[in-house]
């Protein structure tokens, strides 16, 4: 487990383990039931999966350098969790999906932390940059991700079939310029397509 330091005013935030599907799944449906705009997948998608499918995604999110799902915690309680994953457009990307914190942590750094430990994983990953996709009107998360240095790179984009509601906005960080100015082909990559990831952590 890894502290996350003061800015998270006392949260821990550790990486998932392999036996937490009973805690992943409560609180990817605590988040869909707080802020179900902001995820690709319906409560009632997420509340009807059996549990085989929520063990295959916590195994997935403990380990490895394609996947990883970390969660916050505070007092015992998760308050806040992240996930990430490889697009399958873009091996040498990483990107950020199902953010969520608990209403009453938010403001306290928890949502910073998170970031903090999913980037540290992508650079031990060996990624060349990480990107995700955020509701426009989250003023507040686009703030906290530009903290992070992501910028904006793009307009509004509906993924789904459902562009009223499920629009995001494109945001990518660059973890190594240099190599990235190398690489004729990285921004191709970095701006290909969004596809939801075959965990299903969106």
């Amino acid at each position: 487990m890894t502290r996350s330091g003061a800015r998270a005013g006392g949260v821990w935030v550790r990486r998932i383990r392999a036996d937490d599907a009973g805690v992943l799944r409560e609180v990817r449906l605590a988040a869909l039931a707080d802020a179900p705009e902001a995820f690709w997948r319906t409560y009632d998608d997420e509340v009807a999966r059996p549990a085989a499918d929520w063990e295959v995604r916590a195994r997935l999110g403990a380990s490895g350098d394609a996947d990883a799902t970390f969660l916050a915690e505070r007092d015992g309680l998760v308050v806040g969790s992240v996930s990430a994953h490889t697009p399958s457009a873009a091996r040498d990307l990483r990107e950020l999906a199902a953010m969520w914190v608990a209403p009453a942590a938010r403001g306290s750094g928890v949502s910073d932390a998170l970031v903090t430990a999913s980037l540290d994983w992508a650079r031990s990953a060996g990624a060349a940059g990480v990107r995700l996709w955020v509701v426009p009107t989250n003023v507040p998360a686009r703030r906290m991700y530009g903290r992070h240095g992501f910028v904006t790179v793009g307009g509004p984009e509906p993924v789904t079939d459902d562009p009223v509601v499920k629009v995001y906005v494109p945001m990518l960080l660059t973890l190594d310029e240099t190599a990235a100015a190398a690489d004729v082909g990285y921004g191709e990559r970095a701006f290909s397509p969004w596809s939801p990831p075959t965990s299903g952590s969106d």
